[in-house]
């Protein structure tokens, strides 16, 4: 089906800016949802990038012995007056995390007054902690871009197609982020791990397509047809598993690794097969090639 649907598509007869400019107009709004609340240090709305609990800081306390409403997340948050409560399921009962914030003692009365038949258990990290962490896997991902230029300008040894490789890979982060943002999804270790995974996915598509279209022989058309007929099936491969994980997970660190790496994937397939797609095609027209 995809194939016979590949045969009737004519990457050429769309004109290059729609299939540049539609990618960068969406990368631009996820960059200001994601960017600017950032640079605003009074903003403590749901449109913040959360730091989960290990990069930050904060309270676990455990509730056992009896059931947890879900409103209880709602109920600290306006008690409290702040964002990023998390309530999880756990086989030794409900995790509460609670942001750094929040005072120990107090979290610990506000719980036992709700539940007062509970045991409760918690512990501390403190924001020093999470400042380490934070400041290595920053460190992380910037080896990693670092790591994926030089491969990239290696293979190539052209400057056009090296950065659009890289400029593909970070829309593909900088979409997944978005997505976060909005779906409040936080950035934690197991997102951070993700994050690494999603450039070496992009990498992976956009090098294919790139590879292609350079060192192939062949008409424009046929070579974007064929690089599409291979990426596309493999995207659509991973986001099935991914899917599958997601599914099957008990476990909400899989479960965040999961749907950031559906959310870029997601953004991958447009990332690729329009924006580097359409540059490249530009890129060789302009060279004479058809």
């Amino acid at each position: 089906m995809l194939q016979e649907r590949l045969e009737e598509f004519d990457p050429t007869q769309i004109p290059s800016r729609r299939m540049i400019g539609i990618p960068l107009i969406v990368l631009t709004t996820f960059l200001i949802i994601a960017g600017i609340p950032q640079f605003l240090p009074d903003y403590t709305g749901p449109l913040k990038l959360r730091l989960g609990m290990d990069l930050q800081g904060g309270t676990l306390a455990v509730v056992t012995g009896v059931d947890v409403d879900p409103s209880l997340k709602q109920e600290l948050e306006d008690y409290f007056d702040t964002f990023g409560v998390e309530l999880r399921s756990t086989e030794m009962g409900t995790a509460i995390e609670a942001p750094a914030e929040i005072d120990l003692v107090e979290l610990e009365n506000f719980i036992k007054e709700r539940y007062p038949s509970s045991e409760l258990s918690t512990s501390y990290i403190g924001p020093t902690m999470g400042e380490d962490l934070q400041e290595q896997a920053r460190n992380a991902l910037i080896v990693a871009f670092i790591g994926m230029t030089i491969v990239v300008f290696i293979a190539f040894r052209s400057p056009l197609p090296s950065i659009v490789v890289i400029i593909s890979a970070l829309s593909d982060m900088a979409m997944a982020v978005g997505f976060m943002v909005i779906f409040g999804v936080a950035l934690e270790l197991g997102t951070v791990a993700a994050l690494l995974m999603v450039i070496g996915y992009s990498v992976d598509s956009n090098i294919l397509l790139t590879t292609k279209l350079l060192k192939r022989r062949g008409s424009i058309k046929d070579k974007v047809r064929g690089a599409m007929s291979t990426g596309i099936t493999m995207t659509f491969t991973t986001i099935a598993a991914v899917f599958s994980l997601y599914i099957i997970s008990t476990h909400p660190v899989l479960d965040s690794i999961a749907v950031v790496l559906l959310f870029a994937l997601c953004s991958d397939l447009m990332n690729t097969w329009m924006l580097n797609a359409g540059i490249l095609t530009w890129y060789l027209k302009r060279r004479g090639r058809r």
